[in-house]
């Protein structure tokens, strides 16, 4: 049977969109929620900075033990030399994709106060969410339009719920920004 050299892509997509989507939805969401709940331009920064480092830390190493597991199970315990390769190749591209991703909607932040950011960071995750799910379908030959509005709902819901809890937190305990 002939088995033809799979390209990068094809090796990497599920670290590259996985990536992108959960750090545009992880990061919206929990910056939206603490730039409602504080309206501190560097608790926000230090906030989004700090999730994003630890998120990408976590996702690349996941993806690093998850893509070995699957590995060593797919080979039967068979030839073992390329799986470090393959795995470490895992955790890279999704640690770098999940901090591209996070980027986006920690940038307005370092430009603007929160109140002007938010909207900028939220409609720039829903944009590059939009363009992530359209080139998904497109590259799964499924409806790019379909894919593309299902991120962005499920984004929506994400920077809803960071927004709750963040006015809610801050009714009872409001944060004083004076200092």
């Amino acid at each position: 049977m002939f088995f033809r050299k799979k390209s990068f892509l094809e090796t990497t997509v599920r670290e590259v969109v996985f990536g992108l989507e959960d750090s545009l939805v992880s990061t919206v969401g929990a910056i939206t929620g603490i730039a409602v709940g504080t309206d501190n331009q560097m608790v926000v920064i230090l906030s989004g900075l700090v999730i994003l480092a630890v998120e990408a830390t976590s996702m690349g190493a996941g993806s690093y033990l998850s893509s070995k597991t699957t590995e060593l199970i797919e080979i039967g315990g068979g030839n073992k030399k390329n799986i470090p390769w393959l795995s470490i190749k895992s955790g890279l591209v999704m640690l770098v994709f999940y901090v591209f991703g996070g980027l986006v909607p920690l940038v307005p932040y370092f430009l603007f106060f929160p109140k002007q950011a938010m909207p900028i960071s939220i409609f720039l995750s829903v944009t590059a969410l939009a363009g992530v799910g359209f080139w998904t379908g497109k590259i799964t030959k499924r409806s790019g339009w379909w894919t593309a509005l299902e991120m962005v709902v499920i984004s929506l819901g994400a920077v809803g719920i960071g927004y709750g809890i963040g006015w809610l937190v801050s009714q009872f305990f409001p944060v004083d920004t004076s200092a």
